[in-house]
């Protein structure tokens, strides 16, 4: 026991008492040399880290490290001149609170998922400095994330759908094939503009989806809609070109949010955002009968649970449900039965007494 923390190891080497009270002295002077020179790197600049160890770390590991750069900037500006030694869980709880309480550049409140993902990132910082040997705990342990509810399952109409391919003509009709692919395909917006030529399969009449959330490829069956749409795009492209590209340039869409956005309000279709698309097959999957194994291998989800929410209003054997308490409510309760009806599903006194 070294101040209050316990370390366990056996020592082969030693066979008689004094041996192992020697191995133990040495023992215990190493545990306090590696405590004081850990603590001696952990009064290095916490930016400096940042920017020299965690953001090539992130580079060369994650597919997201283009958003940790931005995470890292608003870290960064927030701790700037501290030291890891410095920072603890109140700075931590400090620097949550006041993210979640500031206004964005656009003038909008900043969302709890935002603030969660640069937790998640500060985090990973100190995880990263624990295996470094720089420190020995994570302030971030004992920081609560913000409550997120992120359970939204808004979907497009049948004539939403139709209003809002209507609005996707001229200077937004380059949007018209995107739209219609992740409806029907329910493929998730990243992995549209990120689409390929070589990763559509005409002969098997698929579309393999790479460089997907969870890491795993997965296939995806074309309907008509989306074959007769992706023939016309994919004409003349080779392989490594991108099925989806700007009109006007040639060059690969980074992004949609503005045109998709404008097109919405100009169909009247109110609070819908594209990945509400996704949202739109899983639902129409789930209302056509599909088994709900089959709803999250296509959507490519790894939990059945994330695939629940698209069945919670088409569950038929619920609605079933609801419809014989209707029923019996009509046959049964005073306002709606009337006293005939109620006596006449009333066993008679002759058959009583029989």
């Amino acid at each position: 026991m070294v101040r209050g923390r316990r370390y366990r190891g056996a020592i082969p080497e030693a066979r008689t008492k004094e041996e192992a009270e020697n191995a133990l002295t040495k023992i215990r002077r190493d545990i306090y040399e590696r405590k004081y020179d850990r603590t001696a790197k952990g009064n290095g600049s916490f930016v400096n880290y940042v920017n020299n160890t965690y953001l090539p770390w992130a580079k060369a590991n994650k597919r997201s490290w283009s958003d940790d750069v931005l995470h890292a900037r608003v870290i960064c500006e927030f701790f700037a001149g501290q030291t890891f030694n410095d920072i603890d869980r109140k700075m931590v709880e400090k620097f949550k609170d006041q993210r979640a309480n500031t206004i964005t550049v656009r003038g909008t409140s900043r969302t709890p998922a935002t603030v969660n993902r640069e937790l998640e990132v500060l985090s990973k910082i100190f995880s990263l400095a624990i295996d470094d040997e720089i420190i020995e705990s994570n302030p971030c342990r004992k920081v609560k994330k913000l409550r997120m509810d992120n359970q939204r399952t808004r979907h497009l109409s049948p004539s939403e759908e139709d209003r809002l391919m209507a609005a996707l003509s001229g200077r937004r009709s380059h949007l018209k094939p995107l739209v219609t692919v992740a409806i029907y395909t329910g493929m998730r917006r990243g992995e549209l503009l990120k689409l390929r030529r070589s990763h559509v399969d005409f002969g098997l009449n698929v579309i393999n989806v790479k460089q997907t959330k969870t890491g795993k490829d997965r296939t995806v069956p074309m309907d008509v809609a989306v074959r007769e749409t992706l023939v016309g795009l994919c004409e003349g492209l080779s392989d490594d070109d991108f099925v989806f590209v700007n009109s006007r340039t040639g060059v690969q869409l980074t992004d949609v949010k503005h045109g998709f956005k404008s097109a919405c309000r100009y169909a009247g279709v109110l609070d819908l955002n594209f990945h509400d698309l996704r949202h739109t097959f899983g639902t129409r999957l789930a209302d056509a009968g599909v088994d709900i194994v089959k709803i999250a291998e296509l959507m490519g989800h790894q939990s059945i649970l994330t695939t629940r929410r698209y069945t919670h209003a088409t569950d038929e054997g619920k609605r079933a449900a609801i419809a014989q308490l209707a029923s019996y409510r009509r046959e049964n309760c005073h306002k709606f039965a009337t006293r005939k009806m109620r006596l006449a599903k009333q066993p008679s006194a002759s058959r009583v007494f029989a």
